[in-house]
């Protein structure tokens, strides 16, 4: 089932950041609107939003009933996120009435909308298009690309032009874990992702897929201080 892009459009295609070496930086998989999970996670590393960075790599929509009191405390931590397919759902089913992504959203965990007013909807949806598709970190000398997923073939450094392109790589593509290959992924050091789902985190080539809410019972959360340690040892 195609999905339409017009919502999509105005959000970013990537955004580039840079970080102190100092401070610690989180990664977290899909959140699935379990604003409990998260907040066990961050208790257990003693997260400090003032000190501490968190990057969310979509998802963070459907399936749970607290989607919108999660999404409020993610901005509240000012943590870093990028659209996942859920909120592509979201955003084309309530700011395009696409009918085919409505049926595919309430088909999958979108009901939780049908109990919230229609300008929390909206307000959600605004502070939505403001987040990228896609994050290149540059932090300790390592240049990390963060998105929901990813195809195949991708270069960090020189995008498709199409954005209808980029939303089906970067939110809805499967081919890298469907066939456990990677034929080129150029400008960054490695990636982590989320979308798959997946008992435990695993590698495939230098992209590290980390969406283990559905079947492990729990998201993952990343400190990528350490993932780079794992990796200069290797």
């Amino acid at each position: 089932m195609k999905i339409g892009t017009n919502a999509i459009q105005s959000a970013p295609s990537k955004c580039v950041i840079s970080l102190d070496n100092d401070c610690r930086v989180f990664v977290i998989g899909d959140l699935d609107g379990d604003l409990p999970a998260l907040k066990h996670e961050l208790n257990k590393v003693n997260f400090d939003p003032q000190k501490d960075f968190l990057f969310c790599l979509g998802d963070f929509v459907d399936r749970g009933e607290q989607t919108p009191d999660l999404f409020t405390y993610l901005q509240a931590i000012n943590a870093f996120m990028v659209l996942g397919n859920h909120e592509h759902l979201m955003l084309e089913s309530l700011l395009s009435n696409d009918k085919a992504a409505y049926k595919l959203w309430t088909e999958n965990g979108g009901n939780w909308h049908k109990s919230i007013s229609s300008e929390k909807l909206k307000v959600m949806c605004k502070a939505l298009l403001s987040k990228p598709l896609s994050i290149v970190l540059e932090y300790r000398g390592y240049k990390i690309g963060l998105s929901h997923t990813f195809p195949q073939m991708w270069n960090w450094n020189n995008y498709p032009n199409d954005k209808s392109t980029i939303v089906e790589s970067l939110l809805w593509d499967r081919d890298v874990v469907k066939h456990d290959k990677i034929i080129s992924s150029n400008g960054v050091d490695f990636s982590i992702h989320g979308h798959n789902s997946t008992k435990t985190p695993f590698w495939v080539g230098n992209s590290y897929h980390i969406d283990t809410n559905y079947y492990g019972g729990k998201p993952t959360l990343l400190e990528l201080g350490e993932v780079i340690k794992s990796i200069s040892l290797k």
